[in-house]
């Protein structure tokens, strides 16, 4: 988040449809985008806004995925890549809920931490990204997938 003429403004990088880093920004009121009710407008009108409860058709999510693009530096300058692909935001939430419950049936004894408030990432540890990647989700370290192979997972 920056303060600009305009206002509050986030400016994130990320990669693009060809594979390259492009730049994006929005803003908090500051003009950088939509507005909420602009795009609610857009979202109905295109019969896409969906209330609590409600979602997209399964044939609608046929070719969606979500994509995580990790790059990290350490104040020496020693870089590190990570990322994953999985389908669509509905159906990898649904995954991690299973196979974090799974971790901890099966795996609890193994876990680091016991107890207390936790992500998945932090209470499963290298026992749910196996068991995530052994369910199907595309994830890479060290690189990044080349953008021929941006696209969901199979079922």
């Amino acid at each position: 988040w920056a303060e600009t003429e305009k206002g509050r403004e986030m400016k994130c990088n990320f990669v693009g449809r060809d594979g390259y880093f492009e730049t994006a920004r929005g803003g908090g009121g500051g003009g950088g985008g939509a507005s909420v009710e602009a795009e609610r407008a857009a979202l109905e009108a295109a019969g896409k806004y969906y209330k609590q409860g409600d979602g997209p058709q399964l044939e609608e999510l046929e070719d969606a995925w979500v994509g995580y693009f990790l790059w990290g530096e350490t104040e020496k300058g020693r870089e590190i890549k990570c990322c994953f692909i999985g389908r669509d935001g509905y159906f990898e939430t649904a995954r991690v809920a299973i196979e974090m419950a799974l971790t901890l049936a099966y795996d609890f004894k193994k876990l680091p931490f016991k107890g207390g408030v936790l992500t998945p990432t932090v209470s499963g540890q290298e026992h749910l990204v196996q068991r995530l990647i052994a369910s199907g989700i595309k994830f890479k370290m060290g690189d990044w997938f080349p953008p021929s192979e941006h696209n969901p997972p199979p079922f």
